[in-house]
């Protein structure tokens, strides 16, 4: 042998030695005889006995006497040339303790290849033997093996046991694990005091848990709770770790991204908040800048640069060279790309997507969209304060003007008005000829109304056909009278609109400062209650608030809640007038008469109620009431012998338009078994003009069931003969206001007179209502009028009270 060789031989020995000393298993050889030939480190602290202790020693000192057959079998399968692999079994230590060992044993063999012993690595696995032993460890083993990472390592940390799922989740094999050092999982996400900490606590004896991050085989990270409870043994050192973790990954990713929303919303919030249009550019991108750095998954590696035109905002960190980037586009209007964002990591991690990228998107979104504002913002500001239409200010406007100009007039003391102006028939209008004309319409009235003011009122537009005008600095209340009469002479004018003439008018209601209210609320909400008395009162007029406004319509209010209930708690009754025919003095007909005996407020006018019921929709309901029981009212006194006189019904103008009226009519007379002479309907002239064709059609329907038709209030309104000619009317009934000055006033006689005559000429009869005296009545007859009603006969009574006159005659009155 050359010395190099020989050299190398001995650098060769001295490195296996280092090797063996080294290990945390125990390394021994023997002969085929059983003699021990050498003994590391590890086998001293396992076994108990010293180096010098050990070599020399047969390997039976370290069996127990019931296995000595276990080394016999040993030997013979070594001496085949046999390799046992991670055989466990039972050893004694130097201590009498008996320990559980995992010993590989392998031939050994000289120079030539005879076999001259063995050698075994063996580890002490009592620890994780104990806790497979336990009764209840399969079980439990079992059950959190099917949720948790199980695993145990001796004392250093090295790897002796690892359930599936832990296998599962981090990638590698049992093979690959056992032996392997726990930090084979580190991810590099925790710093070095983390792992201090936690060696120091277990080191004591404590559990430790934390949430940890690992990383698989193949560098994906995932996250643990991780808990690892110190093995001891009976002299209660330390002997190994059990660790048990449960997989939150998900969790975690949830919770991460929930910070980054966090981040996100924080980040947008506080950028959205400065994207005011005073802000200059320079400002915004400076800030966008330093928000989004802090809202990034990696704060400490963000570089940023916004370009917008030709300038350019970076963050410090910022150079050319970097690469890993997000980057979104900055759109103005019309699509137009302006700039860009641009978002970078200085190190090779990942970006958080789509989450990262939706933020840019959305911050160069916003930035686009406040770029274009601030272009337009003139015209914004201008469209947000004006009407579109008739670019008059609009309510936003006229209540700052209103709220400057009470503040200063209360300093100085001065009034101020506002007026509300409704326009009347405008929805004709706009029906009749379409919204285009409507529109040119409403530009046309604001025109009119400018012409109407001072350079220093105000003309607003609130919305639809409603116009508010702010009269500054009047002299007293009646100047808002001069001004509102000045409008509705001004809007009554007519108007040629695309060859056509177009007429309306005006409701207003007006309200003064400081009388009619101290706020901009109090005095748009009057001066709105007002236009509505306004336009109640035949429209085309004006009225000034006044407090027993509020009143009333609260009063309104309660009066419409409560005639909703007023059926169910049969507060309705009806009343019977009779209408006298002369000179037998006889009941020729009665008028049915409506009343409502409220359980508290008493009895009711129609007057009050019957509006309410048209407009809350309850007039169909009350109506069919109505005729119901006026029917079953005539077979109970038909079935009690008396001769009933005709019923008149009065029908309101909503019940005549309601489109089953006619309908509903015939099938109460049918469920009632009455016929159609015994009734009659009252109907008015107002009633016939809106819709003339309409109105004869649901006439006639109701003529052809056998239904009589009388005409009320007879010469209060158009009083045209024409209806007379085209309408199926049999009765007239004069109105009681030519019927009361008729013995004083020469023109209330001609009137009645000329009524009367054109009836008897068109075989018409002829009612006069509200008779109260024998003048009246004397009058009245040589006129040639025969039946009349009113208190004079008999005031209207009730189904008791009537009953009593229904088979008598009333005395012969004398004229």
């Amino acid at each position: 042998m050359s010395k190099q060789s020989f050299q190398n031989k001995q650098n060769h020995q001295v490195i296996f030695n280092a090797i063996v000393e080294s290990s945390n298993d125990a390394i021994i050889t023997k002969t085929l005889s059983g003699e021990i030939t050498s003994w590391n480190k590890s086998a001293e602290c396992i076994f108990g006995y010293s180096e010098q202790e050990a070599i020399g020693q047969p390997i039976t000192m370290l069996i127990p006497p019931d296995r000595n057959d276990e080394e016999l079998h040993i030997i013979d399968r070594i001496g085949r040339g046999e390799k046992i692999d991670h055989f466990e079994t039972i050893r004694i230590r130097r201590d009498g303790k008996r320990i559980v060992i995992s010993a590989t044993i392998s031939p050994l063999k000289d120079e030539s290849g005879k076999i001259i012993g063995a050698s075994k690595i063996a580890r002490d696995i009592s620890h994780t033997k104990k806790i497979e032993e336990h009764p209840m460890s399969a079980v439990y083993l079992r059950a959190i093996g099917q949720l948790a990472l199980v695993s145990i390592t001796d004392r250093h940390g090295n790897i002796t046991m690892a359930n599936q799922k832990f296998c599962e989740v981090s990638g590698f094999s049992i093979e690959e694990l056992i032996g392997r050092n726990h930090r084979v999982l580190r991810s590099g996400e925790h710093p070095k005091s983390f792992w201090v900490e936690m060696w120091a606590t277990v080191a004591k004896g404590c559990t430790w848990h934390r949430e940890v991050c690992n990383r698989t085989k193949k560098g994906e990270l995932y996250w643990v709770d991780s808990t690892i409870v110190p093995i001891k043994n009976a002299d209660g050192k330390i002997e190994g770790y059990l660790s048990v973790r449960v997989d939150i990954t998900e969790r975690k990713n949830q919770e991460t991204a929930l910070r980054m929303r966090l981040k996100e919303s924080k980040c947008l919030y506080t950028i959205r908040r400065q994207m005011l249009p005073q802000t200059g550019i320079k400002r915004i991108c400076r800030l966008i800048i330093k928000e989004l750095m802090n809202a990034m998954q990696y704060p400490e590696i963000t570089a940023i640069k916004i370009e917008i035109g030709s300038n350019l905002y970076t963050s410090a960190n910022y150079t050319n060279t970097l690469t890993n980037a997000l980057c979104s586009d900055i759109v103005v209007d019309n699509n137009t790309k302006c700039g860009e964002l641009q978002v970078y990591y200085s190190q090779d991690k990942p970006f958080l997507l789509p989450d990262e990228q939706n933020l840019i998107n959305c911050i160069t979104e916003d930035l686009g969209t406040w770029l274009g504002r601030k272009r337009a913002e003139e015209r914004i500001n201008y469209l947000a304060t004006h009407d579109a239409l008739t670019s008059l200010p609009n309510r936003n406007l006229l209540q700052e003007r209103i709220a400057r100009l009470m503040t200063r007039n209360y300093r100085n003391s001065q009034q101020a008005a506002i007026l509300f102006i409704d326009l009347d028939y405008f929805k004709v209008v706009n029906d009749s000829f379409g919204h285009d004309i409507g529109d040119l319409l409403l530009k046309q009235v604001s025109k009119r109304l400018l012409s109407c003011v001072r350079r220093e009122d105000t003309v607003a537009r609130q919305g639809g056909d409603e116009f508010i005008i702010l009269l500054e600095n009047i002299t007293n209340k009646p100047d808002a009278g001069i001004v509102a009469q000045v409008i509705l002479k001004k809007i009554a004018q007519p108007f040629y609109i695309a060859d056509k003439e177009l007429r309306i008018s005006a409701s207003i209601g007006i309200t003064i400062f400081p009388e009619d209210g101290d706020n901009v609320n109090t005095l748009l909400k009057n001066s709105d209650i007002a236009m509505s008395y306004a336009k109640a009162d035949d429209r085309n007029g004006y009225q000034f608030f006044s407090p027993k406004m509020n009143l009333l319509i609260s009063e309104k209010y309660y009066l419409k809640t409560e005639l909703h209930n007023a059926l169910q708690r049969n507060e309705l009754q009806l009343f019977y007038q009779p209408v006298i025919s002369m000179p037998d003095c006889r009941i020729k007909s009665m008028e049915v008469l409506l009343r409502w005996q409220h359980h508290k407020l008493g009895l009711i006018s129609p007057l009050k109620f019957i509006p309410l019921a048209e407009e809350s929709g309850l007039i169909a309901s009350i109506g069919e009431w109505v005729l119901k029981t006026a029917c079953s009212q005539i077979k109970v006194w038909q079935a009690k012998g008396y001769q009933v006189p005709q019923l008149a019904i009065n029908l309101s103008a909503r019940l005549f338009r309601h489109k089953t009226l006619v309908t509903d009519i015939s099938r109460v007379l049918k469920e009632t078994d009455v016929k159609a002479h015994c009734l009659a309907v009252e109907i008015t002239e107002s009633m016939l003009v809106h819709n003339v064709n309409e109105a004869k059609k649901i006439l006639d329907q109701l003529s052809a069931l056998g239904l009589k038709i009388l005409m009320d209030d007879f010469g209060t309104g158009y009083s045209s003969l024409s209806y007379m000619k085209h309408f199926p009317i049999n009765t007239l009934k004069i109105d009681q206001t030519f019927v009361q000055d008729i013995t004083t006033d020469p023109n209330d006689a001609a009137i009645t007179a000329a009524i009367i005559a054109m009836a008897r000429s068109l075989n018409l009869e002829v009612i006069a209502e509200g008779v109260e005296t024998k003048e009246q009545v004397a009058i009245l007859t040589r006129q040639g009028c025969k039946r009349f009603q009113g208190y004079y006969f008999c005031r209207p009574l009730s189904v008791l009270e009537i009953e009593n006159k229904l088979p008598q005659a009333l005395p012969e009155v004398k004229s």
